[in-house]
């Protein structure tokens, strides 16, 4: 699963620094994706090609695939998601109901083999801008002898809201693989000579794909799938913040290397369709420790981010990780030191954020980025390459 939260710089932000015009911090709302799926099911092995289109094209979404009878199966988790999928494979995007689906559950289905890519984005387009009510913290603790996980999920509301919000941490594992249970049926796309583009790889592939590796593959809802609660009122006002503990024993034939964490705010309701969407979400790599340290929390950085493209491109962004609730100030500097712009002095929250950008025409060279709070400074190097 992709894990990594990108910190992304755009050439006409740079020239808006300049320019000494404000900004703007929007906090990053995810889209949680879920998928119905089996080793068994012909067409499944389309949810691969599915999850790399969603990294390519839809980033801010966390893909999740839900097994059904096979060796991957969570039953409890596979009994409740039964209310909202039909068939395989399925999805959902935030647990929406589309009214103009044509289905009797919210789950979106697509012919693969068709125009399974455009259905499927014309939904999670619907969604995939919204505005989030609450951003998503998560902080944990992991005993890699022990195999004892202490994972705090917080929802840190940014905008006053009324309802019932529970709490949730997903258990993901990527390159789940084994004898011949984990192997994927491919009986719909065997001994095809044509078809869309996007199934060339499993049109060239056998009837039945021995070693198949299967990833993002949900293995718990600590929460349950409705959710824990966390003592959050059903009249939230903005800024007010909420967490909940969740303590769990990861299985021995799990593989702590390649688990993820999912924090959820989802609401809940009496209709479990209608009622129970996700507000939103945020995946972390679980962090274990070695044998001379076995206790390890997550890297005490108080932002977390990441330059990419760099060289920086037009279609960059600003993205950033704020890991406690603290004041943090951003200022860009050439490389004789010397400070280009101050960009923002300001308290945030836990949480994911974006800087918006706009076009802008700026020379070649490298630049700093700065990020402090009272303790220390976080700074990255950037390029300009036109």
């Amino acid at each position: 699963m992709k894990t990594t939260r990108l910190f992304t710089i755009s050439i006409s932000f740079l020239l808006l620094l300049i320019s000494n015009i404000n900004f703007s911090q929007a906090p990053i709302k995810r889209v949680l994706v879920e998928e119905l799926t089996g080793a068994w099911c012909s067409s499944c092995a389309f949810g691969s090609i599915y999850s790399k289109h969603l990294e390519n094209n839809f980033p801010n979404s966390i893909f999740v695939a839900i097994h059904s009878n096979d060796s991957m199966q969570n039953t409890s988790v596979r009994n409740y998601m039964a209310n909202y999928f039909s068939s395989l494979p399925t999805f959902l995007y935030d647990r929406t109901d589309f009214p103009q689906n044509p289905r009797t559950t919210a789950g979106v289905s697509a012919y693969p083999w068709a125009t399974g890519l455009d259905t499927l984005d014309h939904y999670i387009n619907k969604v995939y801008n919204a505005l989030p009510l609450a951003t998503v913290g998560i902080s944990q603790t992991y005993d890699s002898n022990t195999r004892q996980l202490s994972v705090t999920v917080t929802a840190n509301f940014i905008a006053n809201a009324s309802g019932s919000f529970r709490l949730n941490c997903f258990l993901v594992e990527d390159s789940v693989t084994g004898g011949s249970a984990f192997d994927q049926n491919n009986s719909n796309f065997s001994g095809w000579t044509s078809g869309p583009t996007y199934l060339s790889s499993l049109i060239s592939k056998p009837s039945t794909i021995t070693g198949y590796v299967h990833n993002h593959v949900l293995r718990e809802m600590l929460g349950t799938p409705a959710g824990a609660t966390a003592g959050i009122p059903t009249t939230v006002v903005s800024g007010n913040s909420y967490s909940k503990t969740f303590n769990y024993t990861i299985p021995a034939h799990f593989d702590h290397k390649q688990i993820s964490l999912v924090g959820v705010i989802q609401k809940f309701g009496s209709d479990i369709v209608a009622d129970r969407q996700i507000v939103n979400a945020y995946s972390q790599p679980l962090y274990f420790g070695t044998s001379t340290a076995s206790i390890k929390k997550i890297k005490e950085d108080f932002v977390s981010l990441s330059i990419y493209p760099n060289p920086i491109v037009a279609s960059s962004k600003i993205e950033f990780y704020v890991k406690n609730d603290e004041e943090i100030s951003c200022d860009l500097y050439d490389m004789k030191g010397q400070v280009v712009k101050h960009v923002f002095d300001k308290h945030f929250v836990t949480g994911e954020y974006r800087i918006s950008l706009n076009e802008l025409n700026l020379s070649n060279g490298t630049y700093m980025i700065k990020f402090s709070n009272s303790q220390s400074s976080i700074i990255k190097k950037i390029v300009v390459s036109n």
